[in-house]
């Protein structure tokens, strides 16, 4: 089984952690870099075509996005192979592959119908590792081409910094339970808890709150310390979020709420007071620490 990881320099920590943990030992692995970033993906579709047909492989590996799923998708196409996007590991030796389905609720396991099968990975949350390629990896280099005559023109969209939930030690998710208490409320709140704020999808679309600190499968997937979860029954999307938090604490007036099965502690009570009566007693510094 021959595997070409297709990757930009900046792939390599996302790839190396997705190695680590998929069954691949026996796989004579490649690396594809990709020299400059595209701005569309027909800038890298001929010269992939044309590096598989030199070098052909059974499997290419993309990264997590939007990009990889959209190259997985058309080169599978053209090389009239298969295409998985989103996937969580993968059996080479029996053709299945492992994805999320029903927004993480379910891992559907498929075969893989044609070859070279195409795949890009799924998200996962920022947890330090310490997995690392393998150093005697054979490199090729994959040059991107001009933009297509068809493009009348391209806007390059600077990238923001990385978003504070995504370094907290400490997180306050905020379902949507609890009434009389806004984002105001909720900011001052997880500030006195040493915390970054953020919400379940049906709090964001109920609207007065950023979408930016959504947390699930559709926003921020995290990895704190720390991770309260607050007035949220457990919803598997949510839930996908804040899975690799080392410590959970879930507060929910329901004892039957489906978060109180994911969470190291529970508490069966109203939320609000809960809270308060952390804020009260936490021992905060001026540095949040």
């Amino acid at each position: 089984m021959k595997i070409a990881m297709v990757m930009t320099a900046g792939d390599s920590v996302s790839m190396a952690n997705w190695l680590a943990t998929a069954c691949l030992t026996s796989a004579e692995l490649e690396r594809w870099i990709i020299d400059s970033e595209p701005q569309v993906a027909e800038q890298l579709l001929d010269a992939l075509v044309a590096q598989w047909r030199q070098t052909p492989v059974d499997m290419l590996i993309f990264p997590a996005g939007i990009l990889g799923d959209e190259l997985a998708t058309r080169l599978a196409w053209r090389l009239q192979g298969s295409s998985v996007c989103q996937v969580y590991s993968v059996n080479a030796q029996e053709g299945r592959v492992m994805k999320p389905h029903w927004g993480n609720a379910l891992i559907a396991t498929l075969e893989v119908a044609a070859w070279p099968l195409c795949l890009s990975l799924a998200r996962q949350s920022s947890v330090n590792t310490c997995a690392e390629l393998p150093a005697d990896l054979t490199v090729r280099h994959i040059a991107a081409a001009t933009l297509p005559d068809w493009l009348m023109s391209a806007e390059n969209v600077e990238r923001s910094q990385g978003h504070p939930l995504q370094d907290a030690k400490h997180v306050l998710v905020v379902g949507q339970g609890g009434e009389g208490v806004d984002a105001d409320n909720i900011a001052e709140m997880a500030h006195s808890l040493g915390a970054e704020a953020g919400y379940s999808r049906a709090r964001v679309m109920n609207g007065g709150y950023d979408a930016e600190r959504l947390i699930g499968i559709s926003g921020h997937l995290l990895a704190p310390d720390v991770c309260i979860v607050a007035g949220a029954s457990g919803a598997a999307a949510l839930m996908t979020g804040v899975r690799d938090s080392r410590f959970i604490v879930a507060i929910n007036h329901d004892a039957n709420a489906p978060v109180f099965t994911q969470a190291d502690v529970g508490i069966v009570d109203d939320w609000l007071p809960v809270l308060d009566a952390l804020a009260a007693c936490a021992d905060i510094s001026p540095d949040g620490s």
